[in-house]
């Protein structure tokens, strides 16, 4: 399987990964053909972007191979800033059926901006 991510989008199709690109006004190297060949590595990609770490691995999670590179799980990971109020993200973790421990919490001052134009 062969999808396109360019900033946070998904692509199944190149033509419209491309044409996002170009209207965020990004560089061709912004657009990050990613092949998946088999479960392991769909399960590796979608641990790493949920922010998985070994340490908090349950039993059969898969980390490897992982099949980007580490700026585009980076780029793709869901983070809350910290001005958001507990009880909002903790009902929209449990509508989204996630555990509300695995949600990555950033201050405002650690965070990156991103502008777009």
């Amino acid at each position: 399987m062969i999808v396109y991510n360019v900033a946070r989008g998904w692509f199944p199709m190149k033509n419209d990964a491309e044409a996002h690109r170009r209207e965020l006004g990004l560089p061709p190297a912004a657009n990050t053909k990613v092949v998946i060949n088999d479960r392991n590595e769909l399960a590796a990609l979608l641990n790493g972007m949920m922010g998985l770490t070994a340490e908090a691995s349950p039993a059969g999670a898969v980390l490897e191979p992982q099949v980007v590179e580490p700026e585009v799980i980076q780029r793709n990971q869901v983070e809350v800033p910290e001005c958001v109020p507990e009880f909002l993200v903790k009902e929209w973790a449990r509508r989204s059926g996630i555990n509300p421990d695995d949600i990555k919490r950033v201050s405002e001052a650690s965070s990156e901006t991103i502008h777009e134009p």
